[in-house]
């Protein structure tokens, strides 16, 4: 199918919500083109690093970019939830992402990016699941206690392993390639894994250090993936 495509400096997980103050003219042509249509586009995190290729195009942060090499080549599908217009003529929308894809072909009839992309499935084993979303959320609830957040919500959490596994990597305080990696990972078990040894390793150097009793997590950069 094809999509619009929004390059943002961050990862969206599916079934995370994402504000946008849209102003940006060619993202307002996209907005009303949602709009007319199924109210969906694409978000997909701009890559790091060297850049090469000719083709440029503004990002949502009004940047130029070139469009070769700095998105990465799976993003998440969002859906426009709620649209409020300013009297400027700038947007503010919420947005809810769903599912995620991968970058087939980029189109180029529209002042706003669009590409050809392919869905990716969701490969789901209940058992495998299960045992990693108990090991995940052993380490997860003192994650966000730590974090500040109230235990009314962490005795909330989502009870099913898909949910859990986008909530757990979205709270994560790691850097875009960080965030990344965990979206690309094929199943929510390897996800729910990589995720619990990434709050395994931040709460074992803040133990390690003495800072039991302030314990906050390294924040961007702090952790890797492997």
């Amino acid at each position: 199918m094809d999509l619009p495509i929004f390059p943002l400096h961050l990862v969206l997980f599916p079934g995370r919500p994402l504000p946008l103050h849209l102003f940006e003219p060619r993202y307002l042509s996209m907005l009303r083109d949602c709009l007319d249509g199924d109210r969906r586009f694409g978000v997909v995190a701009i890559r790091s690093g060297r850049e090469v290729g000719s083709d440029w195009y503004t990002d949502a942060d009004g940047n130029d970019v070139q469009a070769d090499s700095v998105l990465h080549q799976v993003g998440t599908v969002t859906e426009i939830r709620t649209v409020a217009e300013r009297p400027d003529g700038r947007f503010d929308i919420i947005t809810k992402g769903s599912e995620r894809f991968r970058l087939v072909q980029p189109l180029n009839d529209r002042a706003y990016l669009r590409a050809d992309v392919e869905v990716l499935p969701e490969d789901r084993a209940a058992t495998r699941d299960r045992i990693a979303a108990e090991n995940l959320r052993d380490v997860l609830v003192p994650y966000l206690l730590g974090l500040g957040v109230p235990r009314e919500y962490t005795d909330r959490l989502p009870v099913d392993p898909c949910e859990l596994s986008w909530m757990a990597c979205s709270a994560l305080q790691v850097e875009v390639p960080v965030q990344q990696q965990l979206l690309e990972l094929p199943t929510h078990a390897e996800r729910m894994d990589a995720t619990a040894r990434i709050i395994r390793r931040e709460t074992g150097i803040i133990r390690h250090l003495g800072m039991v009793g302030s314990f906050r997590p390294a924040g961007p950069g702090g952790a890797q993936l492997n």
